[in-house]
C-alpha cells in the first residue's frame, strides 16, 4: 500500500511538474521578433507567416496579449497585433492595444488578389459587462480587417 500512494504521489508531482514547465517554457519565438515590435507588459502569444504585400517576401504576423482579468466562464485579454517583413525584421505595422476573451486572429486571402489580409475581434472600445458574480458577459464584438493596399505596407489600413 505504501508503495501505490508513493508512486501515486510521485505521479501527481511529475505530471504537475510538467504542466509547470510547458507553462514557462513558452519562450519560442523571442529571439527573432525585433525589439520595437514588443511593448511594455505585453507578451508573445501566436506567430503566423503570410503575404500580405506584392514584395517577394512573407510577412509575420505576431500576436502579443497580457491578461486583463479572469472571471468565473471566461478570462479577458489585451492583445495586439504587428506586422514584421520576415527577412529584414522591420516592423511595417503595429495595431493598437484590444480587448477580448480570446486571441483571435485569422489569416486568409478572400479578395483572392495574392495578398492575405488579417481579420481581427475585438470589443467596441474595450468596454464590456458582467452581472455581480461574474458571469454574463456582455460586448459589442467588432469584427476588423487590415490589409497593405500597396507594396508599401506602412500604408496599412483598416
Amino acid at each position: 500500500m505504501k508503495r501505490f500512494i508513493y508512486t501515486l504521489l510521485t505521479l501527481s508531482v511529475a505530471i504537475h511538474a510538467t504542466a509547470q514547465f510547458k507553462i514557462t517554457a513558452h519562450q519560442e519565438g523571442w529571439e527573432d521578433t525585433p525589439p520595437q515590435a514588443i511593448r511594455e507588459g505585453f507578451y508573445f502569444q501566436k506567430r503566423l507567416l503570410a503575404q500580405m504585400d506584392n514584395e517577394a517576401g512573407p510577412e509575420e504576423i505576431l500576436v502579443f496579449g497580457h491578461d486583463n482579468g479572469h472571471y468565473p466562464t471566461f478570462d479577458l485579454f489585451k492583445v495586439y497585433y504587428t506586422i514584421v517583413d520576415y527577412y529584414s525584421k522591420e516592423v511595417k505595422y503595429m495595431s493598437p492595444v484590444y480587448v477580448n476573451d480570446r486571441y483571435y486572429v485569422r489569416v486568409e486571402d478572400r479578395n483572392e488578389d495574392g495578398r492575405s489580409e488579417l481579420y481581427i475581434s475585438y470589443f467596441k472600445d474595450g468596454q464590456f459587462s458582467t452581472d455581480e458574480r461574474g458571469y454574463n458577459l456582455q460586448a459589442t464584438r467588432c469584427y476588423d480587417r487590415i490589409e497593405c493596399p500597396e507594396s508599401n505596407p506602412k500604408n496599412a489600413k483598416q
